[in-house]
């Protein structure tokens, strides 16, 4: 098989380049979404027997017309030159080919819709998101086969995701702040992301903790700080915080490491707000544990709301048994996620956002 690739800006342009080179006996193999110069492309795979064995190979369709028009061609008693009727022939038989083809490959792509909707509930997607990529799945009718209904499920999934890169200059100094739940793992993805920073991308970095109330919570940062040598600071009261930043004028990115607090406790998380209210946050993203239920997340989305955060981070997603909640928040709230962690490895189990990747992990269970 004659296996080519095509990008085009959409799905359509790029199955006109395919039929335009392979023709309409080319199938698409596989569909996906690429980045290319910060604009979203489709690249469409195609297959084709090779042309070559094309012309000297009998196909079985060719061949069961051939027999059929030698079967009737006897019944009738018709000769050669009887042109009239061995073209009514043709005619008849790929009609009903042509209908048997049809409803073969109607019931398939049925079965493989059905397998997509199953799995999709299986990994606790919300029915009205279910829907809405049943939905956008009609608009390639034209082009789904029981072999890529999965892909263009995925790549309907991927569509939906939004996304938020995590931009770090060298001399553009940026502050932000971690929030979100107890246990949820903000302090051991502040380590991740200050070495990362630190290590692959050369910025000056310092940490500055607020979580003076969990034991051990300074001890624990102090310990990476030392290690990895990077500055931390503490801060016990709000009014300490300008102060703390001040101290850190020369560094490139500040992380600032809150204290976890449940979304019930409105009086708390005030308290953590006063702290961030004393300095300019550049951004907050809220930390949230693909473990909890739906209903969690939900309260704690909406309860945090006072931070003003602008992306999210989804931690644990390794011990999490199905991802759909993903997908469910983002839709919901249309707040896009700026980053996965998949274990404890410091900085290793950190993985920046991205559509396709978070499109396998939700319906696949993996990157």
């Amino acid at each position: 098989m004659q296996i080519k690739k095509y990008t085009a800006p959409s799905l359509r342009e790029a199955t006109n380049m395919m039929k335009d080179e392979l023709g309409n006996e080319a199938v698409i193999l596989s569909t996906k979404v690429i980045e290319k110069n910060h604009k979203k492309f489709y690249e469409l795979t195609a297959g084709i027997e090779n042309f070559a064995q094309q012309k000297h190979t009998l196909e079985p369709d060719k061949l069961s017309f051939l027999e059929e028009l030698s079967r009737v061609s006897k019944e009738l008693s018709i000769n050669k030159n009887d042109k009239v009727n061995e073209r009514k022939i043709r005619e008849t038989y790929n009609q009903q080919e042509s209908t048997k083809t049809k409803k073969s490959s109607s019931k398939s792509i049925d079965e493989a819709l059905k397998k997509v909707v199953y799995n999709l509930k299986d990994k606790e997607v919300q029915k009205n998101v279910i829907v809405s990529i049943m939905e956008q799945m009609k608009k390639y009718k034209n082009f789904l086969q029981y072999d890529n209904v999965e892909n263009y499920a995925k790549t309907c999934l991927s569509s939906m995701i939004l996304t938020r890169n995590f931009d770090i200059k060298p001399s553009q100094k940026k502050v932000v702040a971690l929030v979100g739940s107890t246990g949820v793992g903000k302090t051991t993805t502040i380590a991740k992301l200050a070495l990362i920073a630190k290590m692959i991308h050369k910025l000056n970095v310092g940490l500055i903790s607020i979580d003076t109330f969990r034991l051990g919570a300074i001890d624990q940062l102090q310990s990476f700080a030392d290690v990895s040598q990077i500055d931390l600071l503490v801060a016990y009261t709000p009014d300490e915080m300008p102060s703390l930043i001040k101290r850190f004028a020369k560094k490139d990115l500040i992380f600032i490491d809150t204290v976890g607090r449940s979304q019930n406790r409105a009086e708390q998380l005030k308290q953590n707000m006063e702290f961030l209210k004393q300095i300019n946050v550049d951004e907050t993203l809220l930390v949230i544990s693909s473990t909890s239920s739906y209903r969690t997340i939900l309260d704690t989305v909406n309860k945090f709301r006072i931070f003003n955060y602008n992306g999210f981070i989804f931690t644990k997603t390794d011990e999490a048994p199905v991802l759909g909640n993903i997908i469910n928040i983002i839709t919901k709230t249309g707040i896009p996620v700026s980053f996965i962690t998949n274990g404890q490895v410091i900085p290793d189990d950190i993985v920046a956002a991205d559509s396709e990747n978070l499109s396998n992990l939700i319906y696949n269970g993996n990157l």
